[in-house]
């Protein structure tokens, strides 16, 4: 009887130091089309955004992270103040719940910086209630979160950029100031069994072919620090969902996820081969695809737009892919009553 107590006070003490399970949502990239078609208003898809913010408000999550291009950002959508201001409304179900939500910006977010700077200015107006822990020229820009056992680090890719960078290169010579080397340390430093990373480009070419492929010595030691740390990257840029892996120097495979699918028009995932012809030429490997081809996606699938729901159980994760299934895409009109149906299920495990 003695020995069964121990036993179950053992038990009873691991389940209190993981802690009860919990969820968070990931998402991005819900820029609605610069001439503002139908479903979009100042510069949002906030038709199809707001009924992932009510569907993501009932999952019972702590958090949300939304890793850029909220907006369109061009000026014949608005003012970047009142596109962005647009945005948090359509994501009212999220903030009326009192559920926070951590966001950087995108490339569509830095467009209209006349003068210098200003960008930035409406940024930190709108948004001020970022972390300001990050390096002392990326505050509220580039920042860390920790939550029950899990780390969170989100950097700006556009504000430290070289005068010198160049898209259409895949150059560290040119092309460098993308990834702080404050990201790199906290990685490093990290204690916590899960780690997500979170920035808006993909670290490797999808369909866009500027990434963080353009600052390759950068690239590489975030994956590498990743990697050490079984970390997981998580971003949009390309309008589509994407799970896959890439190896570190070590052959670690470092799990990638592309949620760029909160609204943006579809991208077809067309350039991937192009990954071996730079740097350490290596092409990810795709485990689910969903993008603009639907011949081309996953289990046939039509492109949806969508989110990812993560369900952290100690030393053990869930992740779903939850498709907005019965939203209209012919006419870009959003149900009275939005469904999120998982078309992709993965499970994680820390170290």
């Amino acid at each position: 009887m003695r020995k069964l107590c121990c036993v179950l006070i053992i038990v009873f003490a691991g389940a209190l130091a993981w802690g009860a399970p919990w969820k968070f949502a990931v998402l991005c990239d819900s820029r609605g089309e610069e001439s503002g078609v139908r479903g979009s208003e100042m510069g949002v898809r906030t038709t199809a955004l707001h009924a992932m913010a009510i569907s993501m408000a009932k999952e019972g999550i702590d958090l949300v992270l939304f890793p850029g291009d909220q907006v369109n950002g061009g000026a014949s959508c608005g003012k970047l103040a009142d596109q962005l201001k647009t945005w948090k409304t359509a994501m009212a179900p999220i903030y009326d719940a009192h559920i926070p939500v951590y966001i950087f910006r995108g490339n569509h977010e830095t467009v209209q910086n006349t003068p210098r700077g200003s960008a930035v200015e409406v940024w930190e107006k709108l948004f001020p209630e970022m972390p300001m822990n990050g390096p002392h020229d990326q505050k509220g820009l580039t920042y860390l979160v920790k939550h029950q056992n899990a780390t969170f680090i989100g950097f700006d890719q556009y504000v430290g950029r070289s005068k010198t960078y160049d898209v259409h290169r895949y150059d560290s010579t040119v092309n460098y100031g993308v990834v702080h080397p404050w990201v790199i340390e906290q990685i490093n430093a990290t204690k916590t069994p899960w780690l997500f990373v979170f920035g808006h480009e993909m670290a490797f070419i999808g369909h866009h072919t500027d990434c963080l492929a353009n600052a390759p010595a950068e690239r590489d030691a975030l994956w590498d620090a990743l990697g050490a740390h079984n970390g997981v990257y998580l971003c949009g840029h390309d309008h589509m969902y994407v799970r896959r892996t890439a190896p570190d120097s070590k052959n670690y495979p470092v799990l990638e996820m592309v949620v760029g699918c909160a609204g943006a028009p579809f991208y077809p995932d067309d350039h991937e081969a192009l990954n071996a012809q730079y740097d350490r030429h290596v092409v990810p490997t795709d485990l689910f695809v969903n993008a603009g081809i639907a011949g081309k996606n996953t289990d046939g699938l039509r492109p949806y737009f969508g989110y990812v729901l993560f369900t952290i159980d100690g030393n053990k994760c869930t992740g779903e892919w939850k498709a907005l299934v019965n939203y209209d895409y012919k006419n870009w009109e959003a149900p009275a009553q939005p469904q999120c149906v998982t078309k992709d299920t993965f499970t994680l495990t820390a170290k």
